[in-house]
């Protein structure tokens, strides 16, 4: 009966440890934090020829020199912030013809990004008032949202492993009690 005592307080004792090394990471995990992910954008990713567009890189590497180029042709070059963020302005040419499509890369020696503009001519119409307004396709473009397991995910799970550890002390504990009070 001794030994059958000492068996569960072991087996008590190996599941609070279970439940402890579990949760205990927990915190690493959930503080990690992650570095930033290039990014190259356009501020107008359709334009009219004769048109100045603004090309904003974030996350590159910090104070870093960044070349530009434009469909393969060097462009200039431009230097990174503390932060690794850059703006560099270029003005479409105005011989460009409607349809083509531009494309941008800013390379800094470890990460190389493209952005694409469509050129498209602006289409001039008149509103019911007589003034003359301007219209074009527009699209947008974004950066994907970086995706992985969810945080509650692994906090639920770390939270089940302690309640069973938590059950499995307790039955333990309430078995002893039965023992002892049958014992008196």
């Amino acid at each position: 009966m001794r030994a059958n005592r000492s068996l569960r307080t072991a087996a008590a004792l190996l599941i609070a440890a279970l439940a402890l090394a579990l949760a205990l990471p927990a915190g690493a995990a959930f503080a990690q934090t992650y570095p930033n992910t290039p990014t190259l954008t356009v501020d107008q990713p359709v334009v009219p020829p004769c048109t100045t567009i603004v090309l904003t890189g974030t996350g590159f590497l910090p104070n870093a020199v960044v070349t530009i180029s434009v469909d393969g042709k060097v462009i200039g070059t431009v230097t990174t912030d503390d932060q690794g963020n850059y703006t560099f302005p270029y003005t479409i040419s105005c011989s460009e013809v409607d349809g083509a499509v531009l494309t941008f890369t800013g390379d800094d020696g470890t990460n190389i990004l493209s952005v694409s503009v469509t050129i498209e001519a602006a289409v001039v119409t008149t509103t019911a008032g007589g003034s003359p307004t301007t219209s074009g396709s527009s699209t947008t473009s974004g950066v994907l949202p970086r995706t992985g397991a969810s945080d509650t995910t692994m906090l639920l799970i770390r939270i089940s492993v302690v309640l069973v550890a938590v059950g499995g002390i307790l039955v333990l504990a309430t078995s002893r009690r039965k023992r002892s009070d049958a014992s008196r």
